[in-house]
């Protein structure tokens, strides 16, 4: 639950409703719906719910900051801010670019404003005689206010916009940057708490003065000083815009311990202090300093993670599915329900077959179906069910399955009538979260540091020999280093949203499976070479390359998909990755022999698989996109592009990849790429590839012990297979 206060003081007539509904107009009048929206406006929380957040918050003064960093907490705030911005430089916040929905009274566009009601204009002579808008944004950091507002202003002439805050890197880079122009803007360092400076604004001058997240940021005891600064600046009429956090926010209710300093402030895990307002409380005070409220409003918003409630549904009605898949197995085996596969409305999907059977003969039925989707299975329902009872009077139906699952917790899936498998779905593999320090963006050694004043606890590198039962047994909050690829961090496999951590959202840590980054780690391509990533998108292993040479050389980075390779440019902008030449192509149209290629000495062929090595494609269940035809399909063409990229000129070493776990796309593709006479007599397959990793190629091959398998349950990440090859010496 978010819960915010947001005010606008100051006005003459406080029963005057704001010009719209800045506080979002999506209410929750169905419990029902609650999904089909990431967030609801004006939620009314139940009593359990305050009960708990009350909880919540009086478990945390249990578990304080200790006095002595409190009291060094309070004493420097502005200094915790400044090393904030200093690290961070523009990279941590996002432009506000919302400012309009919540505040239309900063559009001063002159030809919005002469569109204001009379009354408005009455109250508002300035914006009549077209005179210059004053406003002053206060914690303007480093301009993901400012900007934004020039921007949705067109950069009017009317509006001249002073912007402050008491972290001198803050107006470092807010000056540095180029939309900075000083005949508009005038940004200056200023403690609020302090008599204002003289680049500040003069008192009685201004039209608004914009405090988002400002107040929130100071020690309860400094507020009313800030207050009576800031408004003294205010032209009589003037009006003060606040944004800030209201108690048991859920920012607040999610602090953990060592975070709560006293009543209701809070310290960030870099240092900057936080406090959680009361409506009635923080009224008060701008009563005290002459405000009156024109609107103030406690947006009790109900956010919801609809893509983890999707994911969860869509993942429990597909196991569920697969789990009597025998069933639906033999009863496609009826002739006229064969048909089914071919239906166009299926496009082929035996999956999408699976589930909609589930439903008719285990589930809800098909009411959330579409009408084509429903017809697939309508017209054929009752031979289905007249299927499934042959089936159960033999003991393989529905409800045998069922009863198995209670009694054994094992399913028995038909082989031959007279020999049964036994198959067991319940299990879980569980693979730890990785995460590659983005060394283009920082060192390891300040990525370290880092993580460890945001208070993780760095237990050092995993061994090798107990590599599986150390990782097994992480706590949440610990970081080990990976003992086999360099830069790479374990994280526990149950942190929440990891994904939305800010060093990982803003690619200083790259989420990446260990499996995924030994391609460009084997590769190893020195500082100023030249690589070609042939079947590139999304971009990790390119970025990963990059990483390793240190931003000096060129890599190649080409997908025939143009979407991938839009997301990929995306990817590798956000990665700070500078040699990389992203492009569309087909690698096997490509020219090898081209001058542009005439410089490449490494090469990354990670070409179209299966991906059945993948843990969350659950292909212990499905079979792993294991259809012989498709499978012998893509070994064809994985064959065609690692031939194709070992025929590069200058190439002196390749690495093959695949997230594949069949031998047909891994073992079988280099045998028979190591029959091609011109790859036998200029390539080599590395031996003794990384001699710690034991778990090796399969052993029925002779190449089997030179090329490297991933197990999830083995070596804790996703399935997936590597050879390394390089050029013969007296070939070079």
């Amino acid at each position: 639950m978010k819960d915010e206060p947001i005010m606008g003081c100051a006005e003459e007539n406080p029963e005057e409703k704001p010009k719209c509904n800045p506080f979002g107009t999506r209410f929750l009048t169905d419990d029902a719906k609650v999904f089909e929206h990431n967030a609801w406006d004006d939620v009314e929380w139940s009593e359990e719910q305050q009960e708990e957040a009350k909880r919540i918050v009086e478990n945390q003064k249990t578990m304080k900051v200790d006095e002595e960093k409190a009291l060094k907490l309070l004493s420097t705030p502005a200094d915790q801010w400044d090393a904030f911005y200093a690290h961070n430089e523009n990279r941590f916040f996002k432009d506000r670019n919302w400012l309009l929905k919540e505040f239309p009274e900063l559009d001063v566009n002159e030809e919005c404003n002469l569109q204001v009601s009379t009354d408005f204009i009455k109250l508002n002579e300035t914006f009549f005689k077209k005179e210059t808008v004053k406003i002053l944004e206060v914690g303007c950091g480093v301009g993901n206010t400012t900007f934004p507002l020039m921007q949705v202003n067109n950069s009017s002439s009317r509006l001249f916009l002073h912007s402050c805050d008491y972290a001198p890197n803050a107006i470092r880079v807010l000056k540095s940057q180029e939309a900075y122009d000083t005949k508009k803007m005038n940004a200056f360092v200023w403690d609020i708490t302090q008599p204002a400076p003289e680049e500040s604004p003069a008192p009685e001058s201004l039209d608004y003065i914009v405090c988002i997240y400002v107040l929130s940021a100071i020690h309860p005891d400094n507020i009313r000083k800030a207050l009576n600064n800031l408004i003294s600046l205010l032209k009589p009429g003037g009006t003060l815009l606040l944004k800030d956090y209201g108690r048991y926010d859920l920012t607040q209710l999610r602090f953990k311990k060592d975070r709560l300093i006293d009543g209701n402030l809070y310290c960030r895990g870099d240092g900057t202090l936080v406090y959680f307002f009361e409506m009635d409380e923080l009224e008060s005070l701008l009563n005290e300093h002459g405000m009156e409220k024109k609107v103030m409003h406690v947006d009790r918003r109900l956010i919801v993670n609809r893509a983890k409630q999707n994911k969860k549904a869509l993942l429990r009605l597909s196991c569920e599915s697969l789990k009597f898949r025998p069933v639906f197995d033999e009863i496609l085996q009826d002739k006229e329900l064969k048909k089914m596969k071919n239906d166009p409305n299926i496009g082929g999907s035996v999956d999408l077959l699976y589930v909609l059977m589930y439903e008719t003969l285990v589930g809800s039925g098909l009411n959330r179906c579409s009408q084509e989707l429903k017809s697939v299975i309508s017209r054929r329902s009752q031979k289905i069910k007249d299927v499934e009872k042959e089936l159960e009077a033999d003991g393989r139906g529905i409800k045998s399955i069922k009863e198995a699952e209670e009694g054994a917790k094992k399913v028995l899936l038909p082989g031959n009538k007279s020999n049964h498998i036994e198959y067991s779905f319940l299990f879980q593999i569980i693979i730890p979260r990785y995460a590659r320090i983005n060394t283009l963006k920082w060192t390891a050694e300040e990525a370290m540091k880092t993580l460890e004043t945001e208070e993780w606890k760095l237990q050092g590198s995993a061994s090798v020999e107990n590599f599986a039962e150390v990782v097994g047994n992480m706590k949440e909050d610990e970081i080990y280093v990976d003992p086999h690829v360099e830069s790479l961090l374990i994280f526990a496999p149950n942190i929440q949203n990891f994904h939305e951590y800010w060093m990982v959202e803003q690619r200083y840590l790259i989420l990446q499976d260990k499996a995924s980054c030994l391609p460009a780690f084997l590769l190893n391509p020195r500082p100023g070479s030249q690589v070609l990533d042939t079947c590139a998108a999304p971009g990790m292993k390119t970025s990963h390359a990059a990483a390793i040479m240190d931003n000096q050389g060129k890599v190649w980075a080409m997908d025939r998909a143009a979407d991938r390779v839009a997301v990929m440019k995306q990817l590798l902008d956000g990665s700070k990755v500078a040699i990389a030449s992203a492009f569309c192509g087909d690698f096997l149209k490509t020219d090898i022999t081209d001058k542009k290629f005439s410089k490449v000495k490494f090469a990354i062929i990670d070409p179209p698989c299966s991906g059945s090595g993948i843990v969350k494609r659950m292909d212990e269940i499905t079979g792993g996109n294991a259809e012989k035809e498709r499978l012998e399909k893509l070994k064809n063409l994985q064959a065609m592009i690692l031939k194709h990229a070992l025929k590069l000129p200058g190439l002196k070493r390749a690495v093959y990849s695949t997230c594949s776990i069949h031998e047909e796309e891994n073992e079988q593709v280099i045998d028979e790429v190591l029959l091609d006479t011109y790859v036998r007599q200029n390539f080599v397959l590395k031996k003794d590839v990384l001699p710690e990793w034991t778990h090796r190629g399969l052993k029925t091959y002779e190449v089997g012990e030179h090329c490297l398998r991933a197990d999830p349950k083995v070596t804790l990440t996703n399935g997936f297979f590597v050879a390394v090859f390089e050029r013969v010496k007296n070939n070079e």
